[in-house]
């Protein structure tokens, strides 16, 4: 870039020109000498370019030779203006003044730009030296000559371009941060955070941060290149790990985990001021944009559609930082000329991301339309073959139900069939007995009958679980009456009430006692017995009454068959209370519970 020895040309300062470094002089200067020195140097290098950059230059000046002559008939009076928001220092010398300004002095004239007011009396040459130095960022500038309206001009329209993209970025960054607040999606805060970590790094770049922040903050800001760098492409890492689910591509991610370690690393390791080397995160992060392009293609490749404008999106980007970086390490010189090429190449990315996240749910939703059409053919293909299963086991088990509750029939027939012949023998027994011998037979009889009357009853009945007592105890009273010498009247009161087959073969065994026992001791003409039965809520109240004196209970004795065995039904089988009453005939009362 610096070539052959060459006499400083003559700058007419009547014409205005922003490519002022083809007619100066340079000299890198890597000893820090005097301006004296420096005057009395006669091989000061020709610059040919329009920019230089000279690159990261830690303890390197460069001096800048100009003579300017005033062609006109008055006083002339212009702008030199250094072209780079980020140089620290810049003097201006003449040989008899010098003046210095600063990266904090730009607050105070809200200027991006370094800038000079130069004034030059009529038909006079005058010759000035610019004293350039950096000692943390690029050293690279371009000089330009003004007019002061036209100055002003140039910079409220960069400030103006500057703030338009800041805008578009800011506002791309908080519909982001309100998408994640809305669907708690991560992709959407790391993007958020990513777009927060470039405006943060651009707004330094562009001259934002030393024109509207505090000195001391611009202080450290300044000294903090490696700590940007690093911040912005940890966060693109995360954002892209994030969207391109990478965590499906093993080696991919291994690698993006990589570079993640590296950006934590490198900010303490190369970012302190006794060990600073900002070109080795640099350099680092231009290796990831690179990996991050062909990562989101092989992705897109391996049948991930999502990745399709997030490709297009990074290769907007990639050009934009691949300059910069470039520019930053030295190798080219266009950031001078194109300031917000990385703005500009963001806003461009960022649209294309935020289409990236419509198109995300576009395909997100015709995947899901997709499946809940499958889903539903299957859930409809499963629903026929259950339903032809279902009507399958129940007719099995139809059958095998009618094939048990026949079983059963048959078997309560068969124990009935069998009770009627035992009582076909104590009754073919009993007649050879006399009349006094008989009385006993009879009893056992009628009580093997209740057992019988129970199964002919679970025989005819659909319900092989429950008995109509109703029915059960009508019968077992009528076939007591059809037995009984005397004349017999019994009211039977009962609504609707069924009992399980064990308790109503208990409950008709204390019925056929006590109805037995009226029979026989009832001393009227005609037997009268009222039997009502009820339940309230989970008790079941039996009461017997007949007209007749009654018998005392607390005194039962062991030939009172029948009296102990009722006892004995109540208190121990049903687990229920036994309670009777002698007034105008006997009254018998039994509660229990199932």
């Amino acid at each position: 870039m610096l070539v052959s020895i060459l006499n400083a040309a003559v700058i007419d300062i009547n014409q205005n020109s922003n490519d002022l470094l083809p007619k100066s002089t340079l000299f890198v200067d890597k000893k820090d000498l005097h301006f004296n020195a420096i005057k009395k140097k006669d091989f000061l290098t020709h610059c040919p370019s329009k920019n230089i950059n000279l690159g990261l230059l830690r303890d390197t000046t460069l001096w800048i030779k100009l003579k300017f002559y005033n062609s006109a008939d008055k006083n002339i009076s212009k702008v030199l203006q250094v072209r780079n928001p980020l140089l620290e220092s810049v003097t201006l010398y003449t040989d008899a003044s010098q003046n210095t300004k600063t990266l904090l002095d730009k607050k105070k004239s809200k200027e991006l730009h370094t800038s000079f007011l130069l004034n030059l009396e009529p038909k006079k040459v005058k010759t000035y030296y610019l004293k350039v130095k950096n000692t943390t960022t690029t050293l690279r500038l371009g000089i330009a000559l003004k007019d002061n309206m036209l100055y002003l001009q140039e910079q409220y329209h960069e400030k103006l371009v500057i703030f338009v993209f800041f805008t578009i970025i800011a506002m791309l960054m908080f519909y982001n941060l309100l998408l994640y607040l809305y669907s708690r999606e991560k992709s959407y805060i790391f993007y958020t955070l990513y777009l927060f970590a470039l405006l943060f790094q651009q707004s330094t770049y562009l001259g934002i941060t030393q024109l509207y922040f505090p000195a001391w903050f611009v202080y450290y800001d300044n000294l903090g290149v490696v700590f940007k760098v690093n911040l912005l492409y940890i966060t693109a890492i995360l954002f892209a790990r994030s969207f391109l689910q990478t965590q499906n591509y093993k080696l991919v991610d291994k690698i993006y985990k990589l570079f993640l370690i590296l950006g934590i690393v490198e900010m303490p390791l190369f970012g302190t001021s006794w060990f600073y080397y900002p070109e080795v995160a640099i350099a680092t992060a231009l290796g990831f944009i690179f990996f991050n392009m062909f990562a989101s293609i092989y992705i897109y490749k391996q049948g991930f559609t999502q990745a399709r404008f997030f490709v297009l999106g990074w290769f907007f980007q990639l050009i934009g930082f691949t300059l910069m970086i470039l520019d930053g390490l030295g190798f080219i010189a266009i950031m001078d000329r194109l300031p917000n090429i990385v703005m500009f190449f963001t806003s461009i990315e960022a649209i294309l991301l935020s289409l990236a996240f419509v198109d995300r749910y576009i395909i997100l939703k015709r995947a899901k339309e997709l499946s809940d059409a499958k889903l539903f053919t299957e859930l409809h293909n499963r629903q026929k073959i259950v339903e032809a299963e279902i009507k399958k086991a129940t007719k099995q088990l139809e059958i095998s139900l009618t094939n048990e509750k026949n079983l059963l029939k048959e078997l309560h027939h068969r124990t009935k069939n069998n009770l009627q012949l035992i009582l076909s023998l104590i009754r073919m027994q009993s007649d050879k007995l006399d009349e006094k011998t008989q009385i006993p037979c009879k009893d056992l009889e009628n009580r093997i009958n209740v057992i019988a009357q129970t199964q002919q009853m679970l025989y005819v009945n659909d319900d092989l679980q429950k008995i109509d007592m109703y029915e059960y105890i009508s019968s077992l009273c009528y076939h007591l009456e059809s037995l009984s010498l005397r004349t017999v009247s019994c009211y039977v009161d009962i609504e609707d009430l069924d009992m399980p087959i064990k308790e109503a073969g208990y409950l008709g065994l204390v019925v056929n006692e006590l109805l037995t026992n009226s029979i026989k001791y009832v001393d009227k003409d005609e037997v009268e017995v009222r039997l009502r039965l009820t339940k309230e809520e989970d008790e079941y109240i039996l009461v017997f009454e007949d007209n007749g004196r009654g018998i005392d209970v607390q005194n039962l004795t062991d030939d009172t068959l029948g009296l102990q065995l009722i006892k004995t039904l109540v208190q121990t089988q049903l687990e229920g209370e036994l309670s009777m009453q002698n007034e105008n005939g006997m009254q018998c009362t039994i509660r229990f519970r199932l």
